[in-house]
């Protein structure tokens, strides 16, 4: 959005437009307005359509900028204003020969002075916005994919401790507790053996997704590695700690089992899960961010341990002797 908005002003203070607006859609149906600036702005952003779906289709199939002059109500062609459009300049903005979208600069200063190089360089502008759009997607989408862990589709530990540090300063800045939990699948080295690494990555799979369905809306979990996850859950005590943790190895356990692609049957999936919650930590929860987060994942992490030494498929809260670092 914010490429688009800063697109959208350089073309309006470069063409000196008294308006303007950015539809994006691939055809004349499916474009929506996402950046307008000038009168009628707001309402033409409520609207999201274009109001002439004709002049729409128009700029969308032509491959350079045009300009329309008449007189419509409005300077974003929207009805019910007292504004009018002396001439509206219009253009795609495409990807190669694909549509994108398309750019309207509304009522330049001198209107009569529109000509070839006014329309030269909105069509300069209408590239430069979607170069800007497609570089900004593609690099979401590689920033997503590069914070995604690709097997279980979870965020990874990279993902984990920007969301620790920020849970953690929100807790120390509104003065409440947080949790952390560390869970292990049990003996997924057997899954392995017995079945198959095909079979012990679908454990992997069914578990992450019985994970974010048991922490929907009051936690989020992450790929930490192997066979651990890691769940944060940003506001809770102890109690509700161990409540949410007993959920979350009640709901792994009911969720996990059945067919395989390969025709055999996942056994029952069980989980081993350490708690730790920051006004449970044994020294002042005043220390820096960075060091909070290491004391809270390693106590979580010998709370896991103990819970699994003690037989597997059960929760642990850490005590303060399990922070040490």
């Amino acid at each position: 959005m914010r490429v688009l908005e800063e697109g959208l002003g350089t073309a309006t203070l470069a063409l000196r437009a008294r308006a303007g607006s950015i539809f994006i859609g691939s055809g004349s149906d499916s474009l929506r307005c996402v950046a307008a600036v000038g009168p009628g702005a707001a309402e033409l952003l409520r609207r999201g359509v274009p109001p002439h779906a004709a002049l729409a289709r128009q700029a969308l199939s032509r491959k350079n900028p045009f300009v329309v002059r008449q007189a419509e109500p409005d300077p974003q062609f929207c009805n019910g204003a007292a504004v009018r459009t002396e001439l509206a300049l219009l253009g795609s903005m495409t990807d190669g020969g694909r549509p994108l979208g398309v750019l309207q600069l509304v009522n330049p200063q001198n209107p009569s002075r529109v000509g070839a190089h006014e329309l030269r360089l909105a069509a300069g502008l209408g590239r430069s916005i979607a170069i800007s759009l497609i570089q900004t997607t593609s690099l979401r989408r590689h920033e997503g994919l590069a914070a995604r862990d690709p097997l279980t589709g979870l965020r990874n530990i990279r993902e984990l401790h920007v969301e620790l540090t920020r849970a953690l300063n929100a807790a120390r800045r509104t003065d409440h507790d947080m949790a952390l939990m560390f869970v292990d699948i049990d003996h997924l080295k057997r899954i392995n053996s017995r079945l198959g690494h095909a079979a012990g990555s679908e454990a992997l799979r069914r578990t992450a997704r019985a994970l974010g369905q048991a922490v929907t809306g009051v936690g989020s979990v992450f790929r930490f590695g192997g066979d651990e996850f890691v769940v944060i859950q940003r506001r809770g005590s102890k109690e509700s700690a161990l409540a949410l943790a007993n959920h979350l190895r009640s709901h792994v356990a009911a969720n996990t089992a059945g067919l395989i692609r390969n025709g055999g049957e996942l056994p029952r999936t069980t989980v081993s899960v350490g708690v730790a919650t920051l006004r449970g930590l044994k020294r002042g929860s005043r220390s820096k961010p960075i060091e909070l987060r290491a004391r809270l994942m390693t106590t979580a992490d010998r709370a896991l341990f103990r819970a699994k030494a003690a037989g597997r498929n059960r929760v642990v809260l850490a005590t303060r002797r399990d922070d040490r670092l």
